[in-house]
């Protein structure tokens, strides 16, 4: 008996920990989230892996055990759930913006992408849902194949914003998310390009923790809809 309650003590001592892999894009917003959200958890531990739509989906395939995916897309979710690495119900919870951005000179329109510079930083279309409407636009505008050899691509669009912020490209294509109020950026008229539709799902590891769910649950309350409409999300019904 007395080593049960020791246990039991030693558990309340210590709280529950999760671990969530998240789009690159919520770098900002989602420790902002986190602090918020551990106010009422102050023995919890939520650790976050940021990186790429992509290369997180590709882990979680791979048994990386993470047990909630917050994802910059609602196809990766969804595959994971067709898979069968979720049972849990995909949930949208923002809508991303994407800007035109530098660190260096003035951006007021996308006739930027014509000016004289070397490099424009992407992140990679094929991994960050970032890149793929980042190339949508220089489509619609028909300058991918103009542009395409001052294309610098990036993992993900946390790196490619880096790539900016260390100058070592000139422009590039973020999310309005990472922006701060120093920087030089124009947003994307949402006509040029499909609408990043963000959403998250529970993983088969995550699914039976309350910590995880509670967490979930809390992004798409009002106070976690409230932060990320402050760092530049689009919340539903998606209105400006």
């Amino acid at each position: 008996m007395r080593l049960l309650i020791l246990v039991l003590a030693m558990c309340s001592c210590f709280g529950a920990q999760i671990k969530v892999a998240a789009a690159a894009n919520l770098s900002k917003a989602l420790v902002a989230i986190k602090v918020a959200f551990l106010k009422n958890h102050p023995k919890d531990k939520v650790l976050i892996s940021f990186g790429s739509s992509g290369s997180l989906f590709k882990q979680i395939t791979l048994d990386a055990p993470y047990d909630l995916f917050i994802s910059a897309d609602k196809d990766r979710p969804l595959k994971l759930a067709k898979g069968g690495f979720t049972p849990y119900p995909v949930q949208v919870y923002a809508r991303g913006v994407l800007v035109l951005w530098s660190a260096t000179r003035p951006v007021k329109s996308l006739d930027a992408l014509q000016d004289s510079y070397d490099h424009l930083a992407i992140a990679n279309p094929a991994l960050a849902p970032y890149g793929r409407a980042s190339m949508e636009v220089l489509k619609k505008l028909h300058l991918a194949d103009t542009l395409q050899l001052k294309i610098a691509e990036a993992n993900s669009v946390g790196q490619a914003t880096a790539y900016v912020e260390s100058k070592a490209a000139q422009l590039g294509f973020s999310a309005l998310s990472l922006m701060d109020k120093k920087a030089h950026y124009f947003i994307v008229p949402q006509e040029y390009y499909s609408p990043i539709e963000q959403a998250m799902v529970l993983t088969k590891w995550g699914g039976d923790k309350k910590l995880a769910k509670d967490f979930a649950d809390f992004i798409l309350s009002i106070k976690g809809q409230a932060l990320l409409k402050a760092h530049g999300y689009l919340i539903a019904p998606f209105a400006n």
